[in-house]
């Protein structure tokens, strides 16, 4: 493999056997490099690929300003992020994340501050993703050496969350909104604080997250086990009292309908949530 164009000391350009064209970045990979010369490929760390000469050049001009310790930084927490969350994230998110902490870097070094107005919020409802974010500080800081505030560990936690919503929700501070409004309405309905500490807290938050994309895609089933919700109904009356409070909410304010199933579930999650805090 040769090199077809050098971007800088840490980037270049080639082609692979079918002749489409790579952007190849590796430390000192296009250092004192000239066209035509072959690529040690020893030295290839990332290998990137686009499927037009348009975007190529958007994503050559976008690395060019990454530095190699951001990248490596990105990767490792999307690596972790695999392990712990179970996606596997695509090559446009190292991009992506790359260039977000390239740009948090360069705010830090200029002396501006980002103030994050959902931290508290991530922090409660993607407690995982939030971690994630935590263990990119410490690896930002070990790869570049600058230490980012709490505020940018939302911030990647974010960027962890729209990913993983992808193709599931477009807007993840509108899921963030549905969660946050379901919340209060359980609390007020059942007049007491919740255990946002426990287990049940947990499940109930991610069965909110599922249903907020069901809602927001327009994905809602149409189970309807009558049956079942009735003998739920029967046997929880407090907690499907508070769930028909919930569903009413999000069937009025999401111009949608949900099904018996829906109720049953949500049911279940508060009846064990209420059913946990009172005996907290």
């Amino acid at each position: 493999m040769t090199i077809e164009k050098v971007i800088n000391n840490n980037i270049v350009i080639s082609r692979d056997e079918h002749q489409n064209e790579l952007i190849l970045m590796g430390r000192g990979l296009g250092f004192k490099a000239k066209r035509g010369a072959v690529i040690d490929m020893s030295k290839v760390e990332k290998i990137f690929r686009a499927d037009s000469s348009e975007k190529l050049q958007q994503l050559s001009v976008l690395l060019n300003d990454i530095t190699l310790e951001e990248l490596e930084a990105a990767s490792q927490i999307l690596t972790q992020a695999k392990q712990i969350l179970g996606e596997c994230l695509s090559e446009n998110e190292l991009i992506a994340l790359s260039d977000h902490i390239h740009n948090a870097i360069v705010r830090q070094n200029k002396g501006i501050a980002l103030k994050n107005n959902l931290l508290w919020d991530i922090k409660r409802f993607y407690p995982q993703e939030f971690a994630l974010g935590k263990l990119g500080l410490t690896l930002i800081a070990e790869k570049t050496g600058v230490k980012l505030d709490e505020d940018e560990a939302g911030f990647i936690a974010l960027h962890l969350v729209e990913a993983n919503m992808e193709k599931k929700v477009d807007d993840v501070d509108g899921m963030t909104r549905f969660i946050q409004e379901v919340i209060q309405i359980l609390k007020y309905a059942c007049r007491q604080e919740i255990d946002e500490n426990s287990a049940y807290y947990y499940r109930f938050i991610t069965h909110l997250k599922y249903l907020a994309q069901r809602v927001f895609k327009a994905d809602l089933k149409d189970g309807q086990d009558e049956v079942m919700a009735k003998l739920v109904q029967k046997q929880y009356p407090t907690a499907y009292s508070h769930a028909k409070k919930v569903i009413d909410f999000i069937q009025q304010q999401y111009n949608c309908k949900l099904s018996a199933d829906e109720y049953m579930y949500l049911t279940l999650h508060i009846e064990k949530l209420i059913r946990n805090t009172d005996h907290g």
